[in-house]
Parts: structure tokens; C-alpha cells; sequence
């Protein structure tokens, strides 16, 4: 699934905040979307995943206007992972993850053997089969989004839309849903706030800043120290990080 954005702007309560961002998804590329607060990456995602209409511009998934889908086909061709689980506490992991099915069902439709295949599958992927029976609101914070992106799976969209899936994570936990969706296979934008994550995980990274594109990129092409301190007001050390051999960012105060 390739996803284009064309000359996007967004404007929310009369405010504008996006200005004409273009940005460019190949299929099975892992995009990050990074910028200093405020920048407008939410309110970007917002407009891919049809929570906010651009005021201009077009979002197209494989050259299809996005916003000119039917939901339900929308539906089917792109998922979503927020910052902010919205899903009560009192439902069952498998009931959750079941919420991504809704898109291939009817009104009337009751759960099908391929339904519970997604789901059982879905669970298997991200590691919480043995969770399927527990309540979402007991899981820790990184069981709770391995669980939502069970979800999406479950959906069996080719595009996946993570807003800073790793906040309020532990280490382990961050670094583990990382290598989880980079595994997956499916076409990546997920807004990020670590740099270190977006140099070693992303193929491209494209930087917001006051709502336009300041640079977009492999992420050792754009984010030089020079671009970072520009940027985002911090020293950085640009390097090959000891342990896994990847990109690796370390930032320090000016």
C-alpha cells in the first residue's frame, strides 16, 4: 500500500496548521514523522487516519483519494494505533482486538470463523495469546499497545498509523513494540519524539516544523548534528550505535 499526501493543509478551530505538506509512504516503508511540539505530526496522522479533513490537498492510498472512500473501504485499507488507547478498561484482550474485525462485518453480522482466525492470529503475532481472556485495563502500558496493535492487525489493513506509540513505555517495552511493528511487514507512519528511535528504526524520516516539511529522508541523510541543533535546539552525536550496529543518535542540552 503506497500513501501520498499532496500539497495537505489543516486548519483546526479556524487555526491553520498544516501548510501544504507533501509526504510519500512506498509500500511496505517505514515512515517517521518528527518535529519539535507543536510542529503538527497528531494533526498530519489526523488527516490519514479521517479523524480531521484537509482544508487542501489530497491523501491517497495507491493513487485512491482517501477521503472519498466509503468509511467502511477506508476502513479496510488503513488502521491506527493512538497515543491514547480508546478502549474501557472492562473489555476482554480478544474483545478488543475482535473491534478490529467491524470493517469486514455487517450491522447484523455476527462473529465468522474468519473473524476468530484474525483475531487468534493477531494475538499469536504480538506475542498476548496467553492474555486473551484478561481484562485490557489490567495489562501493563506495553501489553495494553502490543494489544491495540493486535487490533489493527486483526483488521488486515496494508497501512498502519502509530501517533507516538512508544509514550509512557519503559525502555524494554518501547524497544520491543518497535521491533514488533517493524516486523509486520505493512506500510509504516508513525509519529515519533525519540531520535534514536526514528534513526534505527525508520527507512525514511520526514520532519515537520510550524506545519511544513523542513526535510525528508533516510534518517542519517537528514538528521546530520547540524539539522538537529537548527532543528531542535540540542547537541547530537551521530554514530553507529555499540551494541546492535544501527543508526544512533545521542542528544545533549546546548
Amino acid at each position: 500500500m503506497r500513501l501520498d499526501l499532496a500539497g495537505v493543509r489543516a486548519a483546526i478551530d479556524g487555526t491553520p496548521i498544516l501548510h501544504g505538506v507533501d509526504l510519500a509512504a512506498a509500500p511496505g516503508r517505514f515512515v517517521g514523522l518528527i518535529g519539535p511540539n507543536g510542529s503538527g505530526k497528531s494533526t498530519l496522522l489526523r488527516t490519514v487516519y479521517r479523524s480531521l479533513r484537509p482544508s487542501a490537498g489530497v491523501v491517497s492510498l495507491d493513487g485512491e483519494d482517501l477521503w472519498r472512500m466509503p468509511p467502511r473501504r477506508a476502513a479496510r485499507r488503513r488502521a491506527v494505533v493512538t497515543q491514547h488507547g480508546d478502549v474501557g478498561g472492562e473489555f476482554s484482550v480478544r474483545e478488543v482486538v475482535a473491534m478490529g474485525r467491524a470493517p469486514h462485518q455487517g450491522p447484523l453480522d455476527r462473529e465468522s470463523a474468519a473473524d476468530r482466525a484474525a483475531v487468534a492470529e493477531a494475538l499469536e503475532r504480538v506475542d498476548l495469546a496467553w492474555a486473551a481472556d484478561r481484562l485490557f485495563g489490567t495489562l501493563s502500558g506495553g501489553e495494553r499497545q502490543r494489544a491495540l496493535v493486535a487490533r489493527a492487525l486483526a483488521q488486515r489493513a496494508p497501512l498502519l498509523v502509530l501517533d507516538e506509540p512508544t509514550n509512557h513505555l519503559d525502555v524494554r517495552a518501547q524497544l520491543d513494540l518497535l521491533d514488533l511493528v517493524r516486523s509486520l511487514g505493512l506500510t509504516l507512519l508513525a509519529a515519533l519524539h525519540d531520535l534514536d528511535h526514528a534513526a534505527a528504526y525508520c527507512d525514511e524520516v520526514v520532519v515537520l516544523e510550524r506545519g511544513r516539511v523542513r526535510a525528508a529522508g533516510p534518517p542519517l541523510e537528514v538528521l546530520t548534528p547540524a539539522f538537529i541543533a537548527e532543528v531542535f535546539g540540542v547537541r547530537a552525536h551521530v554514530g553507529e550505535h555499540p551494541l546492535t550496529g544501527r543508526p544512533h543518535i545521542a542528544v545533549a542540552s546546548l
